[in-house]
């Protein structure tokens, strides 16, 4: 049987979402990049343009936050967009695009392969939005950098979010802070962690996550061999999540930046927590403010440093409390150990300026003594 001959022309870029998002006849968007294409679009959509977009001078980037675009605007919006070859960046932070709008935007993004930073931040897009976004994400090979924090993502938007980043290799720099993750949506999002094999950096501060979520979480982290940065501050890891966070510190050697501040991590946790960290090679920079870890937990921090002659670490935060002498002189007898540390703490400011005397002069006294067996 001969082979059926195609009934007519290629579709153009972005006709299907013409064809979803604007009625036929002559008000039909445009199939034109720029801003002819922009306001033909908005009069599609019967929206106003924003003010902003047409002022705006030749670039590569589209700062529009605050605008108050709606559903309705974003749509318009995304028919400019779809065979746009100049935006690189695209900021429609707090505008109020919801899932409709960000239905919009993902169905462009599907099309358009120029536009590789999206924030798409404070819009509530809900689970709708994150369905929406999962799918494009699926399709898309150049967005290296999402935003999608406050966006009143919780445990079932979590799983459509968890396929997208189990299947997407291309973004690097992903934010999901700010949303309404429990602990169902750490095992999922955890074990998508794991898989992963794109992501350098993920923000996934200000959610719910606590004991069984943050250990499921932890345990994404061990088996990721490619993130690089990691804030999970502002959760309630609690003890048994630090334990599981140090486990995972055992394994990984790719994490350099790690913060967990304001996790309700008490003195358990943090000697927990410090046992990894004495095998840890890789970590660079590490935040463990407001948690109540007191001066034992310190300490064990420290030690665990003091134990560690490999280690990575050249930036080291403690609580804000109040120190002892005992934690004082460990501190003396760390920075002696890795001068190039920057260690903050909060504590006695005289006995701090005591301590930092003390390092001083015993460092400048080991530069000569060194000095002094050359020259011998």
């Amino acid at each position: 049987m001969a082979a059926e001959e195609p009934s007519g022309t290629a579709e153009a870029p972005g006709e299907a979402l013409r064809a979803s998002l604007c009625p036929p006849g002559p008000l039909a968007a445009p199939r034109a990049a720029g801003g002819s294409s922009y306001l033909a679009a908005c009069r599609a959509c019967g929206v106003s343009p924003a003010s902003c977009l047409l002022r705006r001078p030749p670039g590569t980037a589209i700062p529009l936050r605050h605008r108050g675009l709606g559903p309705r605007g974003a749509k318009a919006l995304a028919l400019s967009l779809v065979a746009d070859t100049s935006i690189i960046k695209l900021d429609l932070g707090d505008n109020w695009l919801l899932g409709e709008g960000a239905a919009a935007i993902a169905e462009m993004l599907k099309e358009n392969c120029y536009i590789s930073d999206v924030n798409l931040s404070d819009n509530k897009l809900g689970t709708e939005g994150a369905k929406a976004l999962s799918a494009m994400l699926l399709e898309n090979n150049t967005i290296v950098s999402l935003q999608l924090s406050g966006n009143e993502f919780d445990d079932h938007a979590a799983k459509y979010l968890a396929d997208a980043i189990t299947a997407n290799s291309k973004v690097e720099i992903l934010d999901l802070s700010y949303n309404r993750f429990g602990d169902k949506a750490g095992e999922v999002l955890g074990m998508a962690i794991a898989e992963n094999i794109g992501l350098k950096e993920l923000k996934i501060s200000w959610n719910h996550f606590h004991s069984e979520g943050a250990a499921a979480l932890a345990r994404g982290l061990g088996a990721n061999i490619f993130l690089k940065v990691l804030d999970v501050s502002y959760n309630g890891f609690d003890n048994s999540g630090a334990a599981a966070l140090g486990e995972a510190l055992k394994t990984n050697n790719v994490l350099e930046e790690l913060n967990i501040s304001n996790n309700r991590i008490s003195v358990e946790g943090a000697l927990q927590f410090a046992v990894g960290l004495k095998e840890n090679k890789t970590l660079k920079t590490l935040n463990m403010i407001r948690n109540p870890m007191q001066n034992e937990g310190c300490c064990g921090v420290l030690k665990a440093l003091q134990a560690n002659p490999g280690t990575g670490v050249e930036i080291l935060d403690l609580p804000d409390i109040p120190v002892s002498k005992e934690f004082a002189e460990l501190c003396d007898a760390v920075k002696i150990l890795f001068p190039n540390l920057l260690l903050r703490h909060g504590g006695n400011a005289k006995l701090q300026r005591k301590s930092q005397l003390k390092v001083e002069l015993q460092t400048q006294m080991k530069v000569v003594g060194n000095s002094q067996n050359t020259v011998a």
